[in-house]
This record gives structure tokens, sequence and C-alpha cells, in this order.
């Protein structure tokens, strides 16, 4: 043997201790590794489906609104289409007189 090689008796107990950690220190890195990722992974999912529900909700809202629209301009139609018949007018017609009369008594 070259003065290098040492024979296997020979490996200083330091070392061997130390390779003893080291193979200790892979073993719980490579676990804590895995439960990290799953930590991640089942992070991700939650957020993904708070993400879905939060979309839901958001196009119920939109659809909501589109309904509230629509029903708001039919109304604002019909009122319109009171507003110009001619039995609204001659209501406002009748009752003008009497309201001014009141309006200015109250002063």
């Amino acid at each position: 043997m070259s003065e290098q090689q040492e024979p296997r008796a020979a490996v200083d107990p330091g070392i061997k201790r130390l390779e003893i950690e080291l193979r200790a220190a892979r073993k719980h890195g490579a676990r804590a590794t895995k439960q990290m990722h799953a930590a991640v992974a089942a992070d991700l999912e939650a957020a993904e489906r708070r993400a879905r529900r939060a979309e839901r909700r958001a196009a119920d809202a939109e659809a909501r609104a589109t309904r509230a629209e629509r029903r708001a301009r039919r109304l604002e139609r019909e009122l319109a289409e009171v507003r110009s018949s001619a039995t609204w007018r001659a209501g406002r017609a009748v009752v003008a007189l009497p309201a001014k009369v009141k309006r200015l008594t109250r002063r």
C-alpha cells in the first residue's frame, strides 16, 4: 500500500462519527423536504379552492347585478309609460291647483 491509502481499520473515530451524523442528517433532511413539499401542496390546493369559491361568488354577484339592472330599466320604462299616459296627465292637472293652494296657505 502507498502512503496515501490507509487501511480501513485505521479510520479515525471522529470521521466515523461525522459520517454517521451526515447520514442521519441526509435522512432527516429528505424527510423534512417531503413534509415541506406536502405542506406547500396542501396550502396551494386550499388557496386554489378559495380562489374557485371567490370566482363563483363573483360570477353570482355579476349575474344578480345584471338582473337588477334589467329590472331597473324595465321599471323605468314602465314609469315613463305611466307618466306619459293621458290618465296621469289629467290627474296631475286636477291635483295641481289644490296642491298649489295648499302650499301657499302653509306659509
